[in-house]
């Protein structure tokens, strides 16, 4: 057993020396002087029993036995960072987490936005984002996997809470040049004749329904279970498609062309959560900036 230890303030000095390629480096970097750090070198020299550092011109160079010795100080300042990252993490878990699960129309379209303003105004939270289907939105809010989440109405929740709701008028959206430019809204008639994009799921069924009663069919050229996806069909040239109104905002944005359909199908979202638990103030900041930005693009794309 060696009579003496080295301490942490060698180990660190010697480290710094080996990095920064010499002692006056090394002092700069620690913000030591260059006398204070040679002579915390020197004292670790004698505690190993071994030189360290050679001359080399006008600088040094660790012997071999520095490097041997360094790949060892290597694994324990690797384990001070692990701590250091551990601890932050800790750290930033104590100030708050909040766990979001949307469906893709919400997930993809107006939720990186929201996210943004949440992070800018409770920077130490932490902030996760899964995309789901609805049933399984509301599975992962029961299972407690999500604090919050945003599905499509109709849901049989149980002990899920509908929180508040959204909601907002599909729109037609098709790619540039596609539509007459004086249209300034689409008639359900107007969908006739197209070459037409399908959504699958509640959307499209809504849609089928006034279909039916108008007595209009639709030329589907093609289908996708996402409104994203539709989207990127419309603005390839697939036809046009009848989306949520939120990807309806973001494939205008986009460049494409979005524009109401008459008569209105209107699109909801339901903001759920656990009956037991109350919803956390970023919950809820998130919740109202998600309630304004609906009422934005309702009252301002599509009236």
């Amino acid at each position: 057993m060696p009579t003496q230890v080295p301490t942490h303030r060698m180990i660190e000095a010697f480290r710094a020396a080996i990095i920064n390629g010499g002692i006056s480096a090394a002092a700069d970097a620690l913000g030591m002087s260059q006398p204070s750090m040679s002579r915390v070198i020197a004292e670790l020299q004698k505690i190993v029993g071994f030189q360290l550092f050679v001359k080399h011109g006008r600088t040094v160079k660790p012997t071999k036995e520095a490097l041997a010795l360094m790949t060892k100080v290597q694994l324990s300042f690797l384990g001070l960072e692990d701590i250091a990252r551990f601890s932050e993490q800790l750290r930033k878990q104590r100030m708050g987490r909040i766990s979001i699960c949307a469906l893709p129309a919400i997930g993809h379209s107006i939720m990186p936005a929201a996210i943004d303003f949440l992070r800018k105004k409770y920077p130490n939270v932490v902030v996760s984002l899964d995309i789901a289907s609805s049933i399984e939105v509301a599975n992962r809010v029961r299972n407690r996997r999500a604090d919050i989440g945003f599905a499509s109405q109709g849901l049989a929740l149980g002990e899920v809470e509908a929180v508040t709701e959204f909601t907002a008028n599909c729109v037609c959206i098709a790619a540039a040049g596609a539509l007459p430019a004086d249209w300034d809204h689409v008639e359900l008639q107007q969908l006739c004749g197209r070459p037409f994009v399908a959504l699958t799921g509640t959307l499209q069924k809504g849609l089928e329904v006034m279909l039916k009663e108008a007595d209009v069919e639709l030329d589907i050229m093609a289908e996708a279970s996402q409104s994203l996806s539709c989207s990127e069909l419309v603005m390839r040239g697939a036809g046009i498609s009848v989306v949520d109104p939120f990807t309806g905002n973001l494939h205008r944005v986009r460049g494409g062309i979005a524009l109401p359909l008459r008569p209105a199908l209107t699109y909801r979202v339901q903001v759920v959560a656990m009956g037991d638990t109350r919803l956390s103030a970023q919950a809820k900041d998130l919740v109202q900036y998600l309630e304004a930005t609906a009422r934005t693009i309702r009252d301002t794309c599509w009236t």
